[in-house]
């Protein structure tokens, strides 16, 4: 606190101290009143400052204001020229018009001139009409809705004088003539243009463009509205627009030539303009005498703050050594912070080597992916070019491995997978696989494909050697479930740089020489020769292909329409993959889907087809269409997926379907394992009706039939195919329908086509039928007006001629395919 020298108190005692007290209190009160008179005095002088300042900032804005008022005005009167000489330039046109009638035909033709104006007219909305008046007298007049009185009339003849001038002026000047404003014959008043027409010399008459004005000047600057600035319009002394009082301040002006006149623009600031001004001037002076207050407070505060300063560094100090007591006492916490943090980054280097393992290493086998297979193989590719040496690819593919999932299950066959990664490579299992280096570096690149890639290669005996040796490894057999099962590869052979001169080039032509390998038996080596087989080259492009297919649009669900035997209704339908490739067409699914199966695409591609046929299925309820159940097909490996119930459950919850209007059909082997059964009854409880596709044609049991938590059976097309030629055909087929009546399982017979198949199976009582006979697959389109033309009664030979119209494909193209195969 600042005692002041006056409040001391004196010493007891001489009268020296008092006269010391009174000299203190003087020059206590000498410095204060020094002070406050420098501060007023600096008050005063900012004061005038602001107020002569901002007095002249006060005519900068006035005229900043007019200046952008009168560029404003001089742009509203070219708009204005600009409007008006486009009108003007319509009677030209129309004298154009005219004179080229005239020299064509010797008269003006009506429909050729409402033609004319009809492309006009309406382009402009203040234009009232275009008119002719031959030898002044009006005949064409367009529109002559509103114009009716105008036709008929004499210019010469006319009550109103300035009319009967115009028209004599106009005859004698040749030229575009401009009068008005003038009361209209058709009513209202308006702006008339006027321009005589002459044939060879001789007066034909005249053109004429009546304008509705204030029509025009809304459409040319919105009717010379303006924020800044008030606007008035006087045209040949005549007042149109706005306060006459404009013309007489004379503070903004413009003048707007025309034929036979002038139009006069005037205008003046807004008085809101001027107001805005002096509150944005008075805020400018509340603003700076706030400043100067403010620094007149820190001048007052910098003189009296000496003492002031003294009792902050003494606080300050004090504040100094207690904060230096808090970071000592806390100095202990830091140290135990600094160790949680190093076990953090000691986490975070651990999983980072985890993750950069996962990027280059396949999860199942532990050889290097597909991923590093192509950067090794670049690289190698790089440094063979610079030292001038060899490379050698091998690309393997095991032999019939495919039938060991769909028989054992895609668990033991991932072990089978294990154990054949370590025989290609000699490691024992759990061992990381080494980095490559001059060896031979082993990599999966997908499926049961591998890839070997030996560098340094001095001819093709050690290549040959090390494939045969591979084969050799394979020769032993492996142990399933305590059975021996013989499993064999076949491997192709590419020498780089014989037989490529990149990577993908060497890897293509080594894939090619394994394919050919396997067409040539399986079980043995193949060099790339330099040629490509037909076969081989359209089963590597459409292995490629379907890659892609998914990203590129070009995969498409069709739907065949299942019918009740009964009545002839339509039951359900069934949702069938089609892929149009972009350069070979229609791919028949027998071809596609194994190769699908092959490379593990089918999963992707069946979840795919299950979202897209739920997601159509709902859209159809959607629309008000017959609420059908939607059948589709789930592939051996797609149910051999982690949490199928879980996918399935998500595609209904993002379509919105109902799950008792979902069907999943799938394959006898798929249902007949006791590890797929606590999946089946999960679907089912969920509400889904579960279907074995194709039933009869693979390995099934009757015992474990009546515990399948099944709903339907699906007789297939090659015995259907039988009714009628075959009697042990017929015979199996009534032997299926009598198992299923007795186990309350209804059955679907697929691929009826002709009436003799129809007529056994209703006389046979079988529930529902699908084939070609009532309904081929067709797109969503086609099916969506199937459905909505659906009606109790109609015929089905009605439905197949409609159907039929539509588009076709022939062959195998057609035969039916769910999400995971095809069905022959």
């Amino acid at each position: 606190m600042i005692v002041p020298a006056y409040q001391l108190e004196a010493e007891p005692g001489g009268s020296s101290d008092v006269r010391a007290a009174i000299r203190r209190f003087t020059a206590y009160r000498k410095n204060q009143l020094t002070q406050w008179s420098l501060l007023g005095s600096v008050f005063i002088l900012l004061a005038l400052l602001i107020s002569w300042s901002t007095s002249l900032y006060k005519e900068q804005l006035i005229n900043e204001a007019y200046k952008e008022a009168s560029v404003q005005l001089s742009s509203k009167a070219n708009e204005l020229k600009l409007g008006v000489e486009r009108r003007l330039l319509l009677s030209e046109s129309l004298v154009a018009f005219v004179g080229m009638e005239l020299r064509s035909n010797g008269y003006v033709d009506h429909e050729r001139f409402e033609q004319f104006s009809g492309h006009f007219v309406p382009l402009l909305p203040d234009v009232r009409n275009l008119s002719l008046y031959p030898k002044g007298v009006a005949w064409y007049v367009y529109p002559q809705t509103g114009n009716e009185h105008v036709i008929g009339s004499d210019l010469f003849k006319d009550k109103r004088p300035e009319v009967r001038e115009n028209a004599l002026r106009a005859k004698e000047l040749r030229t575009v003539t401009l009068i008005g404003p003038v009361d209209l014959l058709q009513g209202g008043s308006g702006l008339v243009t006027r321009q005589s027409v002459y044939t060879e010399d001789k007066f034909w008459g005249f053109v004429s463009v009546v304008i509705d004005l204030p029509e025009m000047l809304d459409g040319i600057s919105k009717g010379f509205r303006n924020d800044l600035f008030d606007v008035a319009l006087r045209v040949n002394g005549q007042v149109l627009l706005g306060d006459p009082k404009l013309f007489k301040q004379n503070q903004l002006s413009e003048v707007v030539s025309v034929p036979d006149g002038k139009w006069e623009l005037a205008g003046a600031l807004k008085q809101e303009k001027h107001q805005m001004i002096a509150m944005k001037l008075w805020l400018i002076r509340l603003f700076a005498l706030l400043c100067m207050a403010l620094v007149l407070y820190q001048v007052y505060v910098q003189l009296t703050s000496r003492t002031k300063l003294a009792e902050k560094v003494s606080q300050r100090t004090r504040e100094l050594q207690e904060a230096n007591e808090e970071i000592e006492a806390s100095n202990e916490e830091l140290l135990a912070i600094e160790e949680e943090l190093r076990a953090q980054n000691r986490m975070l280097e651990s999983k980072e080597r985890d993750l950069r393992y996962l990027a280059y290493h396949d999860p199942l086998t532990g050889l290097y992916n597909r991923s590093f297979f192509n950067l090794h193989l670049k690289e190698s590719i790089a440094e063979a070019e610079r030292t001038g040496t060899q490379i050698t690819l091998l690309y393997l593919d095991l032999d019939q491995f495919k039938l060991v999932n769909d028989t054992f299950g895609h668990i033991r066959g991932d072990g089978l997978l294990r154990e054949a990664a370590e025989r290609l490579t000699g490691r024992k299992e759990g061992q990381p696989e080494p980095l490559p280096d001059n060896g031979p570096a082993y990599f999966r690149i997908g499926g049961d494909e591998f890839t070997v890639v030996l560098p340094s290669v001095p001819d093709r005996e050690e290549a040959e050697g090390l494939a045969a040796a591979i084969i050799e490894r394979f020769r032993s057999p492996f142990f399933i479930q305590g059975a021996e099962y013989f499993l064999t590869t076949s491997i192709g052979i590419a020498l780089y740089p014989d037989h490529g001169g990149d990577a993908p080039a060497l890897t293509q032509h080594a894939d090619l020489a394994m394919y050919r390998a396997k067409e040539e038996g399986k079980n043995h080596y193949r060099w790339f020769d330099g040629t490509v087989a037909p076969e081989s080259a359209r089963l590597m492009e459409l292995r490629n292909g379907l890659r892609r297919a998914m990203e590129r649009g070009e995969f498409e669900v069709y739907y065949q329409p299942q019918i009740e035997t009964a009545t002839g209704k339509l039951s359900g339908l069934e949702a069938l993959l089609r892929w149009k490739h972009p350069r070979l067409g229609q791919i028949s699914p027998q071809q596609f889907i194994p190769l699908a199966e092959e490379t593990g695409l089918i999963v992707e591609i069946g979840e795919w087809v299950l979202h897209t046929a739920c997601a159509q299925n709902k859209a159809w309820h959607d629309a008000g269409c017959p609420k059908l159940r939607i059948a589709v097909n789930l592939s051996a490996r797609q149910f051999a997926a982690p949490d199928l119930v879980g996918t399935v459950r998500n595609v209904l919850e993002q379509t919105g379907l109902d799950a008792r209007f979902l069907e999943l059909e799938i394959t006898e082997n798929m249902a007949m394992k006791n590890e797929n059964l606590t999946t089946l009854e999960q679907l089912k409880d969920m509400g889904i009706l579960l279907s074995i596709d194709d039933f009869g044609t693979q390995h099934s049991s009757l015992s474990y039939l009546k515990r399948l938590p099944v709903s339907r059976i699906k007789i297939d097309r090659s015995f259907v195919s039988g009714i009628g030629v075959d009697e042990r055909d017929e015979a199996i087929i009534h032997a299926m329908l009598v198992i299923a009546r007795r186990l309350h399982l209804s059955v679907v017979a697929e691929g009826v086509e002709t009436e003799p198949q129809f007529g056994f199976l209703e006389e046979h009582n079988c529930d529902e039928i699908q084939g070609y006979l009532f309904f081929k697959p067709q797109s969503a389109e086609h099916i969506g007006k199937v459905l909505r033309d659906s009606l109790p009664g109609e015929s089905r030979d009605s439905r197949a001629s409609e159907d039929m119209e539509d588009e076709d494909l022939e062959g195998e193209d057609w035969k039916r395919v769910g999400t995971g195969r095809a069905s022959s």
